[in-house]
């Protein structure tokens, strides 16, 4: 059967605290993946902001931006934005980076549906907040992005299996 129905769109949001280290690194991530898959490149959207309101409107750390290009990511994340719940309610999928992120999310959002994940969860990995690099060398830039590849990754083809097998679960 044809239709001429759009396909449903997924919004997913990757929240940290300033929005200029992990979240978009996470956004240009996740981007990344999405482009590189047919099946999700028309279907998921994806974008990044904090929970304070630090940095906004500010280009993401040149350090992060250093990480991403030494790993092959060209890919330009969002400029620094605020995770006010009018930006969380749209979303349909939200990737935190610690518990005091998805806490911080939950209070914000009025919306009851959508999901709210700490990004580990999603490797299951023991220690469940990924730390903040901006304080770190560049080899902690690295590390934090190979965690959230292997998340990305994860998040990916667990969202196709799911959306193959009809659930509404992402």
């Amino acid at each position: 059967m044809i239709t001429d129905e759009p396909p449903v769109v997924t919004r997913v949001a990757t929240v940290c605290t300033g929005n200029i280290c992990r979240s978009p690194m996470a956004e240009v991530v996740f981007r990344d993946l999405v482009e590189r898959d047919e099946r999700l490149r028309a279907t998921v959207i994806v974008s990044s902001a904090g929970t304070a309101r630090w940095h906004e409107g500010a280009p993401m750390d040149p350090r992060a931006r250093r990480a991403l290009d030494r790993a092959g990511l060209r890919g330009a994340g969002s400029p620094a934005a605020y995770a006010d719940a009018a930006y969380l309610d749209a979303h349909d999928v939200v990737v935190v980076m610690t518990r005091e992120h998805r806490d911080d999310v939950l209070a914000r959002r009025r919306r009851g549906v959508g999901q709210v994940i700490l990004l580990r969860d999603l490797i299951d990995e023991t220690d469940l907040d990924l730390a903040d690099p901006y304080y770190g060398t560049d080899e902690d830039f690295d590390e934090c992005l190979a965690v959230i590849r292997r998340a990305g990754q994860r998040w990916t083809s667990e969202f196709l299996r799911r959306r193959d097998a009809g659930s509404s679960a992402v």
